[in-house]
């Protein structure tokens, strides 16, 4: 007797018929214990995996599923898999690749332009696997699906944290880790992906790597900013550092852009403050003005000299506001402001944004120009404009442009109203927008809605395409990863 023969017969003793056991070979598509009796053995695959955790077929989750913070693209995949252990994501790659399936993974679904989603293919979620151990005076290792403000109460609370944190802690740790991860101490310490230690990854041919910088070091440095071409972050490891009681926040106010760029400039050369970042916002009399957001982290004993740190800056007097916050508050910060955004219905529209990373020296004219034909209700939602050191930032395939500073410039936009031809229309703005930037030695950072092609991207990695392809066809022969970014098309 084979053995279908004998799990068909055992399934008619016991009655059982709506988990799933199985995979029909000629409609590509799950089967239960019932489609199991009803068709011959022959069209199932005779390899199905047996999973600690759950595989969700139903119609209803899968439509859920195909839906990201962006809501711009709707990928229907034909299961979801949530994953107890790590032998789980194991068991569905090496099926995946046996039966041409493609694999997404989703952490938060923070994503805004679906590469968190694929047709027809499989969507692992990794938030069943957000364990968060290890916390001690030096080091801190969290499972991919735990979010930073987890990672954050575990560690703050002993005075211990990161050199760089994104600035909604909402996120999911291996997503970020996956685009790179900016924050307003990147100036400083680059992106999220620059300051792990340690990795562990599921390679796209199903083989449970760890790695750092002495051990897989290639894949441990192509993983970091890597989109999740390569293999899937399951769990990676941080050094801490002591952390300050209280933060004092600045926010200045510019009516010119040179003066704000300049001073952002002069900011980064100083390395007086902790964190700097910034921004426009549509001035009231008509017109963009210019906010600086810098923090100085401190003890109450040695509060900070605002007279020292701000002299010599030109933004406009006596529109300053300081404040003076704990640590953990300031890394919230944004908490209260996603609550009025979910409060004004703004939380659950489109978000086709256009965040761009552009050459110092060619900043100024570009962000005024693109201002200019900007008008503030085709952004509808921040602007943040921010200089970097390129010097910062390791990580081998998150791209900056050549010069020695950028400034990261991003149009957060929401599509009012939100309609199908509202988001087309920002979108195809956004790809003028990214012409125009490329065309000036700027770059993506992929965490928008920019429509790219494979040849696109091959721009966009410039030298180290090559590199990346060579990659690809040893971690990911059969191209399963993050299909709908279209960076290797099937």
């Amino acid at each position: 007797m084979t053995n279908k023969s004998s799990r068909r017969d055992f399934m008619k003793k016991i009655g059982i018929g709506s988990l799933i056991v199985g995979f029909n070979l000629q409609s590509q598509s799950w089967a239960t214990e019932a489609d199991l009796l009803n068709a011959p053995p022959e069209v199932f695959a005779d390899n199905f995996p047996v999973f600690e955790g759950e595989l969700i077929t139903d119609e209803t989750s899968l439509s859920e599923a195909a839906d990201d913070f962006g809501h711009i693209h709707r990928y229907v995949s034909r299961a979801i898999l949530k994953p107890a252990v790590y032998q789980d994501i194991i068991k569905m790659v090496k099926f995946a690749n046996q039966h041409n399936l493609t694999i997404a993974v989703k952490g938060q679904g923070y994503s805004t332009n679906g590469e968190t989603q694929t047709q027809g293919g499989v969507v692992i979620d990794m938030v069943s696997l957000a364990d968060i151990s290890e916390v001690n005076d030096q080091q801190v290792v969290a499972q991919a699906g735990a979010r930073w403000i987890d990672l954050l109460t575990k560690t703050v609370p002993h005075n211990l944290g990161l050199p760089i944190v994104t600035d909604f802690i909402d996120l999911s740790v291996g997503g970020t880790l996956a685009v790179g991860g900016l924050g307003a101490q990147s100036y400083k310490h680059g992106c999220m992906a620059d300051n792990i230690c340690h990795l562990k990854v599921i390679t796209g041919d199903g083989r449970l790597l760890t790695c750092s910088p002495y051990q897989n070091s290639m894949l441990f440095h192509s993983m970091k900013g890597g989109l999740g071409q390569l293999g899937i972050i399951v769990e990676a490891g941080f050094e801490l550092e002591p952390t300050p009681s209280q933060v004092r926040a600045y926010q200045l106010v510019y009516d010119d852009l040179t003066h704000y760029l300049n001073d952002n400039q002069r900011l980064l050369d100083e390395g007086l403050f902790d964190g700097v970042q910034g921004g426009a916002e549509p001035d009231p009399g008509g017109g963009w003005r210019y906010v600086m957001q810098l923090a100085k982290y401190f003890e109450p004993d040695t509060p900070p000299v605002d007279a020292e740190l701000l002299d010599g800056l030109n933004f406009v007097y006596g529109e300053e506001v300081i404040q003076d916050l704990p640590y953990f508050t300031f890394l919230n910060r944004l908490a209260p402001v996603v609550e009025q955004l979910k409060a004004a219905g703004l939380w659950t529209l489109p978000h086709p944004w256009c965040p761009l990373l552009i050459p110092a020296s060619k900043a100024q004219a570009f962000i005024e120009d693109t201002l200019a034909n900007t008008p503030p209700n085709d952004v509808a939602g921040p602007v943040l404009m921010s200089m970097q050191q390129r010097e910062a930032f390791g990580s081998l395939f998150f791209s900056v442009p050549e010069e020695d500073k950028f400034v990261y410039f991003s149009l957060m936009r929401t599509a009012i109203p939100p309609t199908p031809e509202r988001v087309e229309q920002l979108t195809q703005a956004n790809r003028s927008i990214y012409e125009a930037a490329r065309a000036l030695g700027g770059c993506q950072y992929p965490v928008g809605a920019i429509p790219m092609s494979a040849r696109d991207w091959k721009k966009h990695y410039h030298r180290k395409w090559f590199l990346l392809k060579l990659l690809k066809n040893w971690f990911d022969p059969n191209n399963l990863l993050g299909p709908m970014r279209g960076i290797f098309k099937r």
